[in-house]
């Protein structure tokens, strides 16, 4: 999963979200920096109910965090979120190659009529500083 750093970086470059269903996203302003969250029209918990772990389905959930207005969330694109923004942004005919290394992955991109190479641990965060440098 993409780091928060990274997504509040993207959020800051004028990366825009349309949640919808699925969507990871973080509430970092709100204390709430290790838990993520997800767009769900109904949620399911993982409970111990009478000794047994139960999945139990809420309609509803009450707590003290009743809502919260969506530029105070941090979008979390999954891999293949960032892999079609990135698409989008550098265009159909820029070379985009990921490679996986013995330890992370590379990312060769053509950005801006250059070609550039990104290097994380996971696939997620090469995406994310490509996407960063292909940001206006």
């Amino acid at each position: 999963m993409l780091s928060i750093v990274l997504a509040q970086q993207l959020k800051q470059r004028g990366l825009r979200w349309q949640p919808g269903e699925r969507d990871f996203f973080a509430m970092p302003e709100h204390n709430l920096e290790e838990q993520v969250f997800v767009v769900s029209a109904l949620p399911a918990l993982v409970q111990t109910l009478g000794g047994e772990q139960t999945i139990t389905f809420h309609g509803s959930i009450e707590w003290a965090l009743d809502y919260v207005v969506l530029t105070e969330a941090v979008w979390l694109p999954t891999e293949t979120q960032l892999r079609e923004l990135l698409a989008e942004a550098i265009g159909p005919d820029a070379p985009l190659r990921l490679e996986r290394l013995t330890q992370g992955y590379r990312l060769v991109a053509g950005i801006n009529a250059a070609l550039c190479d990104f290097e994380a641990p996971t696939a997620e965060e090469c995406y994310a500083q490509a996407l960063l440098a292909a940001l206006p």
